[in-house]
């Protein structure tokens, strides 16, 4: 498992994941609300851009031949542990 993975495109953009499971091809994000909220982290673009800029990122990374599959995890699923692995393994996961 590699985390912040780099993917970069063909023009050189850059497109980094949370998480990168080379041998399965399976890219694991992790979502809170946070990243649409808080103004520090939108940097002058309203929640709105960030979604969209969001979801053309996810269009990419899921258009490389690499990737297999893409994961979202969210706080629900960390603190029910089972709730985690349930995710995982309906995507191909390894876990314990």
């Amino acid at each position: 498992m590699e985390p912040q993975h780099e993917f970069v495109g063909v023009d050189g953009a850059v497109d980094r994941v949370d998480f990168w499971l080379p041998r399965q091809g399976i890219v694991i994000e992790f979502d809170g609300r946070q990243k649409y909220e808080d103004r520090e982290m939108l940097r002058g673009r309203s929640g709105a851009d960030a979604v969209w800029r969001e979801k053309q990122r996810e269009d990419r990374v899921r258009a490389r031949g690499e990737v297999n599959g893409f994961v979202r995890v969210y706080w629900e699923h960390l603190v029910v542990p089972e709730r985690l692995r349930t995710l995982f393994r309906q995507h191909g996961v390894p876990c314990r």
